[in-house]
């Protein structure tokens, strides 16, 4: 397993730590604070996650997928993933409720990740 997926793995752990903490345990903010800080957290964890998926796919050993599969997979994961935490929050007594603009924020993050991805691999390319 390659060192970039380990990373993956390790970040979906964190971000199911932070997505299924009780309600009751996560720090108090003001609302205001809340909304304009909230959906950019969820687009950073999820565009972090398809980075790392991405690089550990396309790192394993005798991978022969084209870099628009590992993108497509990658971001997929990262999608399902946030879709996954968004339903799992609304577990009967954590008290988290699951949010469509969350999912969204999630679903932006997957994506521009792995177009950040696209986007670094190809100029690494033009580079060399």
């Amino acid at each position: 397993m390659t060192r970039y997926l380990r990373l993956s793995i390790a970040w979906a752990l964190l971000i199911a730590f932070l997505c299924l903490t009780p309600g009751k345990a996560l720090p108090q903010w003001e609302w205001a604070d809340l909304l304009s800080v909230d959906k950019v957290v969820h687009m950073l964890m999820f565009g972090a996650l398809s980075y790392l998926l991405a690089r550990g796919i396309k790192d394993r050993e005798g991978n022969s997928w084209s870099d628009a599969r590992v993108l497509v997979v990658a971001g997929s994961i990262s999608f399902v993933y946030g879709a996954l935490m968004e339903l799992l929050q609304e577990t009967p007594g954590l008290g988290r409720n699951g949010d469509l603009v969350d999912l969204t924020a999630n679903t932006i993050g997957a994506v521009v990740g792995a177009y950040l991805v696209f986007r670094f691999w190809t100029r690494s390319r033009a580079i060399a």
